[in-house]
């Protein structure tokens, strides 16, 4: 009897050891790039700045309710009408939204895709482009930027290949949209802005991303699954080549809203990451063995945040009861993740708002737990579709029609 407490004893410690490591391991990493962050950058400016031509891509699957006022924001770019154009990909808009694009100064394409995604669009404007273009700029229907955008993107993206914008929240309408918006925030500050202060490449994050189109055409015609940014990253990571990013260039980006649309959301990034990840895993090879590609295969290991935070309060609870010594260290834990996500959020999201949200976390929680379980799901059954997120005006409008 006594043996087999000793034995159970050993066990737990084992246990309890194993997940410390490997929790404390993603921890210092995260608080690693947190605060480099903070570090100053100095940015290489080129002595010649030259007008590029731009290519801009809205891929907008059903998304009648936000692509309008999108794109009749961009067209008030103030750089050279003639050095760049705007292409809406409409799959599956209706009639009405058609026609009132087809009266802005825009190019339209209304490909017929039977199973759409992404990918198939933005290769389809690819293709209608050819070679019209130095580089192009992929952005989401529900995009909206400042009028300075082109000239300020022009003037850093002179000799890259790839950079990404800061996304940035557009609407505090409800506290899940700011939390959204601040889940966001912390992933530009680890994986954007604290990497590439480092010489590491910034993540790509879906849209206001500038491309290469030489690069961009060769490479995109390779993406398969609705995960198209991780494999461009892939790409990328394989030929060691930097992507940077723009902390100061704004994409304003609308944040969902409803906890049944946040689910639907985290269950498809969750699930882009595990593709992703046995992507890289697959392609890897000594001719890609570099500091971005083996920093991408880290990043993308299945652990989501919210296991970095729970497994040391679940430990912390355990241990309490049993031995108060070995709670400290996963206390000394949660302080640690305290530390990083705290400081991961930019100064100006330290409001009011954010705090008075504070209560929501018991939901957000929930809401995260659902949307990993249900990519768990969809992984089992082998659910590779594309799920669009519905936004806010959307789903009014749907509401309405069913009263």
């Amino acid at each position: 009897m006594l043996f087999s407490r000793k034995t159970n004893a050993i066990v737990l410690i084992c246990i309890d050891l194993f997940f410390f490591t490997l929790t404390a391991l993603f921890i210092g990493y995260d608080l690693f790039f947190t605060l480099a962050s903070f570090w100053g950058r100095t940015r290489g400016e080129s002595k010649y700045i030259r007008f590029q031509t731009f290519a801009v891509i809205f891929a907008a699957y059903k998304e009648d309710a936000v692509i309008l006022e999108s794109v009749k924001s961009f067209i008030r770019q103030d750089y050279p009408k003639d050095k760049y154009r705007v292409i809406v990909v409409s799959d599956h808009m209706r009639p009405e939204t058609n026609r009132a694009l087809a009266e802005l100064p825009i190019e339209l394409l209304t490909p017929d895709f039977e199973h759409s995604m992404k990918h198939k669009s933005v290769s389809y404007a690819l293709e209608y482009i050819g070679d019209g273009a130095d580089k192009v700029v992929i952005m989401d229907a529900d995009n909206i930027t400042e009028t300075d955008f082109l000239t300020r993107i022009n003037k850093v993206t002179q000799d890259n290949i790839v950079l990404q914008a800061h996304r940035t929240l557009k609407n505090e309408n409800t506290p899940i949209a700011i939390w959204d918006g601040l889940a966001e925030e912390i992933n530009n500050t680890i994986f954007r802005k604290g990497r590439v202060n480092v010489g590491i490449s910034s993540s790509l994050i879906g849209s206001g991303m500038v491309f290469d189109l030489g690069w961009f055409k060769a490479h995109m015609r390779k993406c398969e699954t609705f995960a198209e940014d991780k494999e461009l990253e892939i790409l990328l990571a394989s030929q060691n080549i930097f992507v940077d990013y723009a902390d100061n260039i704004y994409v304003y980006d609308e944040k969902t809203s409803r906890k049944e649309v946040m689910t639907r959301q985290r269950s498809r990034w969750f699930h882009a990451q595990v593709i992703a990840f046995g992507l890289i895993l697959k392609h890897f090879n000594k001719h890609s063995l570099n500091r971005n590609y083996v920093d991408k295969i880290l990043q993308w290991v299945p652990f989501p945040r919210i296991l970095k935070i729970l497994i040391p309060v679940i430990f912390t609870l355990i241990w309490s009861i049993q031995d108060i010594h070995l709670a400290y260290k996963w206390l000394a834990l949660i302080a640690g993740g305290v530390l990083t996500y705290g400081l991961a959020i930019p100064r100006k999201m330290h409001t009011r708002k954010l705090y008075m949200s504070l209560s929501k976390l018991p939901l957000l929680f929930s809401i995260l737990t659902k949307g990993y379980i249900a990519s768990l799901i969809r992984i089992k059954n082998k659910d590779t579709s594309f799920q669009s997120t519905p936004h806010d005006i959307t789903i009014k409008k749907e509401e309405e029609s069913h009263d």
